[in-house]
């Protein structure tokens, strides 16, 4: 492999795919022809579009053996999104897919997997594949590529080690999405008074958004950000990028005014800039924060109703102010919020805590393909 330079031990070897592979191509199928549902002898059609959708799903009924995908196999892509591995999955793959067949007897599939999605062999295909608009890694090129081989028994070891931080990483994934669901649930009875607070009877009472802030606008371009700028620069993304300059010192709700996330909430305290279609609500009468969570739980289905539609849909400046919100007293106001950030700030930690888990796989990974670290004795 290219950036694996450290000495192997005497045990391993270094091969090529050429060595230890053949490859083959998909089926490329007109639209016409691919069926929208499952029939007795048709196969589900792999396709990047339906592995990133995951919901409109296309099915196969004329194909041969080569281009079925089993549970076992492997696949690649080739062009488009270049170097993305694809395994247990069946069906009839696609024509910007390879599959790669190889030596069961020298290579372990999770091994495989595993080297195929380390950081410096994504790059090394990236390079061979160009770097026209569309990547398209060619035949000799993924036959080029060389792999360093351990013994089987230690193939074996080092996948078992990487498969325990993925299974890891899948529990925090669930656990996420877990805490993900209850934040929502509790979200909308704690803002909608379906659940009250013990201690809180009190009415609450409907204003205006524009009755209880301050509604401005950034100025800026989006594209004015630069990559180590000081201060955050917040477009109409659901990211905040950076730049070298703040317009605002202040603690504020930000919202998307156009594009595909109109409407998306941000929240920040502290120095920051503004692209002229985001909306900077500051200076309010009432909690920002029970605000913020109002706003993100409520405003999008009056949005959906009020924006103007168009090449880029937006909303105007009106649609916020006369945003109505339903508003408890003082006090209520920051013990929901106070309850909902508790949820927030655990969703934050599991979200960290994946991170780290994640660069500690990318690292071991690295360290036991280059023999850094070995897992069996010598």
């Amino acid at each position: 492999m290219d950036a694996l330079t450290t000495p192997l031990p005497k045990d391993w070897e270094i091969k090529t795919f050429r060595d230890i592979s053949t490859i083959n191509q998909g089926l490329q199928i007109p639209i016409s022809q691919r069926l929208k549902a499952p029939t007795e002898h048709a196969k589900f059609y792999i396709t990047i579009q339906a592995l990133n959708n995951r919901k409109e799903f296309e099915y196969i009924k004329t194909y041969n053996e080569s281009v079925v995908c089993h549970k076992d196999d492997i696949l690649m892509t080739r062009t488009g999104n270049t170097g993305m591995v694809i395994t247990n999955i069946e069906g009839v793959f696609h024509n910007n897919f390879f599959k790669i067949n190889f030596d069961r007897t020298l290579i372990n599939k999770d091994f495989l997997v595993y080297f195929l999605s380390l950081e410096q062999t994504q790059k090394t295909i990236l390079r061979k594949a160009g770097t026209s608009t569309i990547p398209d890694l060619n035949h000799n090129d993924f036959y080029s590529l060389s792999i360093p081989l351990p013994p089987l028994n230690e193939q074996i070891a080092i996948a078992n080690i990487l498969s325990d931080v993925d299974r890891y990483l899948y529990s925090l994934d669930a656990l996420i999405l877990k805490k993900e669901s209850i934040k929502k649930a509790l979200s909308f009875e704690l803002l909608s008074q379906r659940k009250r607070l013990k201690g809180f009877n009190q009415a609450w009472q409907k204003v205006r958004l524009g009755d209880i802030c301050e509604i401005t606008t950034g100025s800026l371009d989006a594209n004015e950000m630069v990559h180590y700028g000081k201060y955050r620069f917040y477009t109409c993304a659901k990211e905040y990028y950076f730049i070298d300059k703040y317009a605002f010192d202040t603690e504020a709700i930000l919202i998307s005014g156009n594009g595909a996330y109109v409407g998306y909430v941000h929240y920040y305290k502290g120095k920051f800039n503004a692209y002229q279609r985001t909306y900077v609500l500051d200076n309010f009468s009432e909690h920002i924060i029970f605000v913020k969570y109002f706003l993100t739980m409520f405003l999008q289905s009056h949005i959906q109703t009020n924006k103007n539609e168009g090449n880029t849909p937006y909303i105007v400046m009106a649609t916020l102010k006369d945003f109505e919100i339903l508003l408890p007293p003082l006090n209520e106001q920051i013990a929901i919020a106070n309850i909902l950030s508790d949820v927030d700030n655990e969703i934050i930690s599991l979200k960290n805590k994946k991170r780290q888990f994640e660069n500690i796989k990318k690292a071991l990974n690295h360290d036991l393909m280059s023999a850094k670290i070995r897992v069996l004795k010598k």
